[in-house]
């Protein structure tokens, strides 16, 4: 116990850099807040309300929270993070099949299914028999990197792997791929 305890207190700056890291990467929703999908952009708004509650509409997802409730409380910011995921999901499950049959249709490639997913590690996924998944969080990013992820999966339909023959194919599709996948490492696959 005494060697668990050394271990511990010999570590502590680390700790807290650690435990200061993570509490930075999770988001914060804010009245002051801003965050934006493809086709909505978030307001938050404190008033005169008995309970939190959301509408939805004319590009703007509405978040309502009682003056006398701080937005800061886990319950609130779980309502405000699961109706973003439900906005995300019908956006994706709208646009990306629609855009991944034109890029398709445009560069010659064929697959079988598409489906949306809450992914946590991946923007998308090319399965052996050409099933695309795609991540819903695709809608928080530009739209030029909304297509370049559709064409590297739709690159694997033919190429299986990242080799050389892999770039050369989505290099002929999306010029520049591979600045693309860099610009890509600036937006993780879960905000919150």
């Amino acid at each position: 116990m005494r060697d668990a305890i050394r271990f511990v207190e010999s570590k502590v700056d680390w700790i807290l850099k650690q435990k200061t890291k993570i509490q930075a990467q999770s988001t914060l929703f804010a009245p002051e807040s801003c965050f934006r999908t493809r086709f909505h952009k978030l307001a938050i708004t404190k008033g005169n309300t008995d309970k939190v509650y959301n509408r939805v509409g004319n590009g703007v997802i509405q978040i309502f929270i009682p003056d006398r409730v701080n937005h800061e409380q886990p319950k609130v910011q779980e309502f405000i993070k699961n109706t973003l995921i439900d906005v995300m999901r019908w956006e994706a499950k709208v646009y990306l099949p629609k855009r991944l049959k034109e890029l398709a249709d445009k560069h010659g490639f064929k697959y079988e299914n598409v489906s949306i997913k809450n992914a946590s590690t991946r923007w998308g996924s090319c399965s052996s028999v050409n099933n695309i998944n795609l991540n819903l969080h695709l809608m928080r990013v530009p739209e030029h990197l909304i297509d370049y992820v559709l064409l590297h999966e739709l690159a694997h339909t033919v190429v299986k792997n990242h080799g050389e023959k892999f770039w050369l194919l989505l290099e002929h599709c999306y010029p520049n791929a591979r600045k693309a996948d860099k610009e890509m490492n600036n937006y993780r696959t879960q905000t919150f």
